[in-house]
């Protein structure tokens, strides 16, 4: 196995860094695992790994960071973050993931500009007001980034995404700590498309204002999860106010689900056969998932006992899109779980990722689907 050294600094970073590889098979055991190393001196990996970085830089100076190759690294995940910090961590144009937390200003974002291959970035300061994106609007990182979050403590104004209008290539953006109404519905919606995916949840105390819910999923954006046609928006902006709720209980409501039905969920993998299942008087429930998905295999068993419970009142099926490749373009899915129930040929609504049966079943009920106890 060829291999290449990685200089850090002599007297050592803060942090870990641990790399990964891909396995040589998909059948190779003990290969693409997690391996840490310390960040001190020549440090020997494997010739394909992937550096990720963590650190708490409270109290540390990174300006060691600008130092060190811009590739290095695919993840840097830093807490105590300031603008010193993000001005070093701007020399690292190879990043694909940043998350940062701290006490950093805009000025320090504005330093971030040059981040050609960033895919996700995590800003979480309560000095961050977003006046930063400009600096970012057109910039190499934003031509490069799929997924913003943004979260802080108060002090982001939702006014300044309208500087990333018409000069990004956002799929997905988190707002968190920022209360959720007609303001940033107004800037949000400057920036679809192409965005398609807001996450959002209000701060603690305050209940998510289902006008605005439905004003966003009117306009064709999936939020926190939940995505339905403009005529079955009102309905079901409930469902989205309630996916910004993490259940504490939930994946032990997912886990109690513990033995898969197999049958009740039909298996396609040809589109035409999903075709006459959809031309029939049935609603149907389509499962995407794929075998190498967790949370899919916490799901799956779930639909399977809402399907069953039905009875004729429901069809299911399940799509495996590594075998069915037409399956994600077709509905569009980002990611897996995808579930989609279609009635009439024509789509009642989605949600993402794995929730439990109390949930699903009342999203169903939303819909005009009775799922019996």
């Amino acid at each position: 196995m060829s291999t290449r050294v990685v200089r850090f600094p002599e007297q050592g970073l803060p942090g870990t860094v641990v790399y990964y590889t891909e396995p040589s098979t998909p059948e190779a055991d003990g290969e693409g695992g997690p391996v840490e190393v310390a960040p001190r001196g020549a440090v020997e990996v494997p010739a394909e790994a992937q550096l990720v970085y963590a650190a708490d830089a409270d109290g540390h100076s990174l300006a060691d960071l600008a130092q060190l190759p811009p590739d290095t690294f695919v993840v840097v995940d830093l807490g105590g973050a300031t603008d010193e910090t993000l001005r070093s961590v701007g020399k690292l144009s190879g990043l694909r993931t940043l998350v940062v937390a701290g006490d950093f200003t805009d000025e320090g974002v504005r330093a971030l500009g040059g981040l050609s291959s960033l895919g996700d970035l995590v800003l979480d300061s309560p000095r961050f007001t977003g006046a930063g994106l400009a600096a970012l609007a057109g910039s190499e990182t934003l031509a490069s980034l799929d997924s913003l979050v943004l979260c802080g403590g108060g002090a982001f104004e939702p006014a300044s995404l309208r500087q990333l209008a018409g000069r990004h290539n956002l799929g997905t953006l988190t707002v968190e700590n920022t209360p959720v109404d007609d303001a940033l519905a107004d800037a949000v919606l400057t920036l679809a498309p192409p965005l398609t995916d807001l996450s959002v949840a209000e701060r603690p105390g305050h209940d998510l204002d289902l006008a605005v819910l439905e004003r966003l999923l009117s306009a064709g954006l999936a939020v926190n999860g939940i995505s339905a046609p403009p005529k079955n928006a009102a309905v079901f902006a409930r469902a989205a106010a309630d996916a910004a709720v993490l259940d504490e209980d939930m994946d032990e409501e997912l886990e109690a689900v513990a033995e898969e039905r197999g049958g009740v969920l039909r298996d396609v993998v040809r589109e035409a056969d999903l075709d006459e299942l959809l031309a029939g008087p049935v609603p149907v429930l389509i499962d995407l998932t794929a075998p190498w998905c967790g949370p899919c295999g916490l799901l799956t068993p779930v639909l399977e006992d809402i399907v069953d419970a039905c009875g004729d009142g429901l069809a299911g099926v399940k799509i495996d899109v590594d075998e069915a490749e037409w399956a994600q373009e077709r509905f569009d899915a980002l990611s897996v779980p995808t579930v989609v129930l279609m009635r009439d040929g024509s789509e009642v609504f989605r949600f993402s990722g794995a929730w439990p049966p109390r949930r699903i079943t009342e999203w169903l009920a939303a819909a005009g689907i009775h799922v019996p106890a």
